[in-house]
């Protein structure tokens, strides 16, 4: 990889940091300055991304592209490892972050502390998706708390406390697992090596015994679960999105429940791949679960954006049991529908933020017939509606498609009844939107309100735009997953065949 190409793959991470600290310094008289240079300085990670995406090497496979020594006696080092799926999720993050300055009212716009948090965040976040090693992943997996800690905790709702305290537990009590699983992974590396190798690179060529790798699958896919998070672990979701504002839960939803996700694809299922195979159908099973459950229960809510954080937990559902089916179609889509989810939760996340800012209510029984005085809204809502619950030709369809598909070759039972969660999405997605749009307006609060303004429609529209163009055009990002999925699937086979 030549000098120019990593010098802006390390942009990606340095630059939001830096972004926060002159946002931090700036004066706060000036606070009407703060959104227009967030958005300034989100256009240079964005602006890198779609450059990535013209280079070949942004379809390969993993490949480490730089290391720093850092305790040279003992061999461990910190490095920075790249990826077609690395790229997408990046490319993700740099979209959503660039939204969500642009979605946020005047109130959070004016904070540096908010503004500057996010920026932290996105630093955090690419920090993840471009970590070469255990430990580097474990230090931005960490870092990742501290920003979101102060966006819910100090500009949540009003159980913003229990929640922040709740999503902190959660993630912290599951790092602790991948904390040890690194040391442990140390200890194995320095009896083969000589040396703490922690890279991705050096333990792809370790050979551990059959006990090591469930040991290590177990206790890396447990800290990765907590924060998918997959049933029962997801308790801490609905409360977290309730209490985070607009653009934290977009954060939350559209990209933090991947970083879960992708540890389990970089990290447990390739160098772990026989505890992979020993334990994935009871993953699979507790993904079919919360395919159900999160469906089930988002029917019942009376809070729209609760039913969106229950709706996360049924999507996300889908996501492990591709993960789990371990083929190379299911992993194509199982990863595929990361960067779905991600459009789609974080669009229905905005719209939800759009109307509390005029309402300044979430329950579904105060609205009705918001399709008279906002048909741009409702327009809008039941296009992203349709996404979320797969309508062919949008985007959600190519995903669970692709899932489904690929998973009936391994789990043929379970398959079959996560197809069901299609049908239940549509019976929760439609009903909502049947509460909220359609009929008489029936409260006066209602009447008066504004349809969606330049600045809300700008921020929504190209999010639209993607769920379109991956939906008739999937092969637009399909080349991006196809090495990792195939080299996945290329190690559970062998591994599978191995044990037969």
């Amino acid at each position: 990889m030549d000098a120019k190409l990593i010098g802006l793959i390390y942009t990606l991470i340095l630059f939001p940091l830096i972004g926060a600290f002159v946002i931090f310094v700036m004066p706060k008289r000036r606070s009407e300055l703060f959104q227009p240079l967030a958005l300034l300085l989100s256009m240079i990670p964005f602006s890198i991304s779609l450059y990535l995406f013209s280079n070949s090497n942004s379809k390969s496979a993993y490949q480490e592209f730089d290391s720093i020594n850092w305790i040279s006696a003992y061999g461990i080092k910190i490095s920075l490892g790249f990826s077609g799926m690395s790229h997408l999720l990046l490319s993700l993050t740099s979209v959503l972050v660039l939204l969500s300055f642009l979605s946020v009212t005047e109130k959070y716009s004016r904070s540096k502390g908010f503004v500057g948090s996010i920026l932290i965040l996105h630093s955090a976040v690419n920090g993840v998706f471009l970590s070469g090693d255990l430990l580097s992943l474990f230090i931005f997996f960490e870092a990742i708390l501290i920003p979101m800690y102060f966006l819910m905790g100090v500009w949540g709702g009003e159980n913003r406390r229990y929640a922040t305290i709740k999503f902190i537990i959660y993630t912290v009590f599951g790092s602790i697992f991948i904390f040890i699983g690194t040391v442990y992974t140390g200890i194995i590396s320095y009896s083969q090596n000589g040396t703490i190798a922690l890279d991705f690179v050096t333990l792809s060529n370790i050979t551990f015994t059959t006990e090591q790798s469930k040991a290590l699958f177990l206790l890396f896919t447990f800290g990765f679960l907590v924060k998918v998070p997959l049933f029962p672990l997801h308790t801490w979701l609905p409360d977290a999105h309730v209490e985070a504002p607009t653009a934290g839960s977009i954060l939350l939803a559209g990209v933090l429940l991947k970083v879960g996700a992708y540890g389990i694809l970089r990290v447990s299922i390739p160098l772990f791949t026989e505890g992979f195979i020993e334990y994935r159908f009871i993953i699979a099973v507790l993904s079919v679960i919360g395919i159900i459950y999160g469906a089930v229960v988002a029917i019942a809510q009376i809070d729209i954006k609760k039913l969106i954080a229950y709706s996360s937990i049924s999507h996300m559902g889908f996501v492990m049991l591709g993960i789990s089916a371990g083929n190379l179609l299911s992993l194509e889509g199982a990863i595929i529908q990361m960067i779905n989810h991600g459009i789609t939760s974080g669009a229905l996340f905005m719209l939800v933020g759009f109307i509390y800012d005029r309402r300044h209510t979430r329950r579904i029984s105060d609205f009705g017939g918001l399709k008279i005085t906002m048909p741009k809204y409702a327009a809008i809502f039941l296009f992203t509606s349709f996404a979320s619950i797969g309508l062919p030709g949008l985007n959600g369809f190519v995903g669970e498609f692709m899932i489904l598909m690929g998973s009936f070759s391994t789990f043929k039972l379970l398959s079959a009844v996560a197809a069901f969660g299609v049908v239940l999405a549509a019976i929760y997605m439609l009903w909502a939107y049947q509460r909220i749009f359609t009929g008489e307006i029936q409260y006066e609060e209602n009447k008066n309100l504004k349809d969606l303004n330049t600045r809300e429609l700008v921020s929504v529209l190209p999010l639209l735009f993607l769920m379109l163009i991956i939906g008739v055009y999937p092969t637009f990002i399909e080349g991006y997953v196809l090495n990792d999925a195939q080299m996945i699937s290329d190690l559970v086979q062998l591994f599978s065949g191995g044990l037969n």
